[in-house]
């Protein structure tokens, strides 16, 4: 190859690089530093973040998490200190929404000694109560109605302090998704957790507990803003579910989850789920 032109080729190889480089970003994401098995703090994995990382790197992505409160999550995005939020649904804030990402199931979870019938939300009513950051908004307006008459009715963001809450019998009723519940309920059951021995006992945590599921689904998107990236992360997930991607990164973490991802995504059980 004479050497102008293989001169040229580089050059033209070192310009697409260079194009392509910037055209790639490092997303900032508002995490909820409470939610295992979606998201896992201290070892930067969990199911969303693997969705969002394979998903953003199809356009050559990098992101960069940041863990707050529920509420403060929300709060950047709202005022711009972050590119996206994720798990919204649509209205909550002010952005580009995603596809459908993942779906939570949010139960009311008490002690199966207890015998509560907990057959709707009205009959939370007379119920010491702690939720999560934002139920009352999230959960919708019936919820919510209840949430505004019931004294007894607090929000933490610790979910760990939830469940000891809930096993200490200073609260009759937590309000979780069923799945971040498990998660921390298993954790506090770990011998090398030394926090366990001076909060509560063995004993106490190994009681059975009863999941009033009276919540529908929850259908989650992601908020960005930015609809360009919005658009990147769409094709990025849609690629990841059609190669396979998707579905091996939930069989990763079947341990510690139990819907599997076309439960989340058919048709016929995402109909109820609020949008």
């Amino acid at each position: 190859m004479p050497k102008n032109i293989l001169t040229s080729c580089l050059i033209v190889l070192m310009i697409f690089l260079f194009s392509a480089q910037l055209r790639a970003e490092q997303i900032s994401v508002a995490i909820s530093f409470s939610i295992p098995p979606w998201v896992i703090k201290e070892t930067e994995t969990g199911l969303e973040l693997d969705i969002l990382r394979e998903a953003f790197a199809v356009k050559g992505h990098t992101i960069k998490a940041y863990y707050l409160p529920l509420a403060r999550s929300f709060e950047s995005f709202d005022s711009g200190l972050v590119d996206a939020v994720i798990n919204v649904k649509k209205g909550m804030v002010k952005g580009f929404y995603s596809d459908r990402v993942v779906r939570f199931q949010n139960c009311a979870i008490s002690l199966a000694d207890n015998k509560f019938v907990i057959n709707e939300i009205n009959d939370l009513q007379d119920k010491r109560i702690v939720a999560f950051q934002r139920a009352s908004t999230i959960l919708g307006l019936e919820f919510n109605a209840m949430t505004l008459k019931n004294a007894q009715y607090k929000e933490l963001s610790n979910q760990s302090q939830q469940i000891k809450q809930l096993f200490k019998k200073r609260v009759d009723v937590v309000i979780s998704e069923r799945n971040i519940f498990k998660y921390f309920h298993k954790q506090l059951l770990q011998p090398w957790n030394s926090e366990t021995v001076f909060v509560i006992n063995k004993t106490e945590l190994e009681q059975k507990v009863k999941y009033h599921c009276i919540f529908p689904p929850t259908a989650y998107h992601y908020a960005f803003t930015s609809e360009k990236i919005r658009d990147d992360f769409n094709y990025g997930l849609k690629t990841i579910q059609e190669n396979g991607l998707y579905n091996k990164i939930f069989n990763d973490y079947e341990e510690t989850i139990e819907m599997v991802p076309n439960s989340i995504l058919s048709p016929q059980n995402t109909k109820q789920a609020l949008d």
